[in-house]
């Protein structure tokens, strides 16, 4: 039976304990851990202890693949086209470092890279040390202090001395949703790869890379997932994969890996862009969330998502909070940013009053802000009582 956020929210809310001691609105930092998680990693424990090494026949050999699969369910992608890696980052590594085919790209002549300084720092560490070692230009797209970047500032850089366009489907300080279709089709007129960090996406909003029509997708599942660390995604359009080379690879790669070869011949499908052995136990956390999203439907997901969403912004308004995130609906993910007095010191003081939000400090013409995240079992009387709490401590 699938769930109604309206009618069974008491029930969903029991699956994550965490909900009975606090008021949880970080889902964007990390998502709750579902009860059922614990039943997971006790599978986990199980087959280690009674099976031995057989659990890899048994269970854990194709488990990347199949939490790979749930993945692709909710990213509108097709079944073995997206591989379960430990981090986003080492996602960025492996589609940087692929060996194209000779004549198509990464020519002397394609060398630029372009990012923008909204997308998260550990993606652009690998971006620009990549491009440091492969000898590309690295082209910085500013948004100048404001919470969005217009997509037409993206598209005028994309040329055909392009490589990769690298940005994100959702800005994580900002909740700012990119138009990565129109960059993407801009994209492909000039031969560019698309290579999107989508982790503030799935989850919380719709997203279809089919529709999109990217080459990479990038997210995890620790936050609007649910999942916890080690469980990144990387999604590769498979009319691309069949003609790549992963260059950061491993044994899991290999189309037959107990022949242990010498020389690498890639397995067909997800398997082609893992390296070495997954992390087995991360694998098992994620089951739990996938399987609750499905079930509750993203469409509805975003729908709550927006509701809470716009009485946050709301509340905020009417304190004269400066918000960091957009009021349109249509380019808002599913968190709320705003800027207040002392913003870190009030954060403190919500942790210690049982209310966990996020801060981030500002950078160049950036704020120092409250990143607020609620979820699908989050309440409305939660956001009251963030902001009764917040006007309790300026009082204090």
């Amino acid at each position: 039976m699938n769930w109604d956020l309206k009618r069974d929210l008491e029930s969903v809310r029991k699956e994550f304990p965490i909900l009975e001691r606090c008021v949880y609105l970080i889902s964007n930092s990390l998502g709750a851990v579902p009860r059922k998680v614990e039943e997971h990693l006790g599978r986990f424990y199980s087959l280690w202890a009674e099976d031995g090494v057989s659990a890899w026949r048994k269970e854990w050999w194709e488990l990347s693949r199949k939490i790979g699969n749930q993945v692709a369910f909710l990213l509108g992608a097709n079944k073995d086209e997206v591989t379960m890696l430990a981090s986003a980052t080492l996602c960025h590594w492996v589609a940087l470092s692929t060996k194209f085919p000779v004549g198509r790209r990464g020519d002397d002549r394609r060398n630029r890279i372009i990012v923008t300084d909204h997308d998260f720092p550990s993606m652009l560490y690998a971006v620009s040390k990549i491009s440091e070692f492969m000898g590309w230009e690295l082209e910085l797209v500013k948004s100048h202090g404001e919470p969005g970047i217009d997509a037409e500032n993206i598209i005028k850089e994309i040329d055909d001395r392009t490589l990769f366009v690298a940005t994100s489907h959702v800005y994580f300080k900002s909740a700012f949703i990119q138009n990565i279709q129109r960059i993407a089709v801009r994209a492909r007129e000039v031969g560019a790869l698309t290579l999107i960090d989508g982790y503030h996406a799935p989850g919380t909003l719709p997203v279809d890379v089919k529709q999109l029509d990217v080459d990479f997708y990038v997210g995890g599942c620790l936050k609007w997932l649910c999942g916890g660390p080690g469980n990144a995604f990387l999604y590769v359009k498979s009319e691309l994969a069949d003609t790549l080379q992963p260059r950061l690879t491993g044994w899991f790669a290999h189309r037959e890996p107990f022949l242990f070869a010498q020389d690498m011949d890639y397995a067909q499908g997800s398997y082609k862009f893992m390296s070495g052995t997954p992390p087995v136990p991360s694998l098992y956390t994620a089951r739990a969330g996938l399987e609750i999203i499905k079930k509750i439907g993203i469409q509805q997901i975003r729908e709550k998502s927006l509701a809470l969403t716009e009485s946050i912004l709301e509340k905020a308004k009417e304190r004269d909070f400066h918000l960091y995130t957009p009021e349109d609906k249509e380019i808002r993910g599913g968190a709320v940013s705003f800027s207040l007095p002392q913003a870190f010191p009030v954060k403190q003081a919500l942790e210690q009053r049982g209310v966990k939000v996020d801060f981030r400090k500002g950078e160049d013409k950036e704020p120092d802000i409250l990143r607020i995240g609620p979820h699908f079992y989050s309440k409305e009387e939660e956001i009251d009582i963030l902001f009764q709490e917040i006007e309790a401590i300026y009082a204090s």
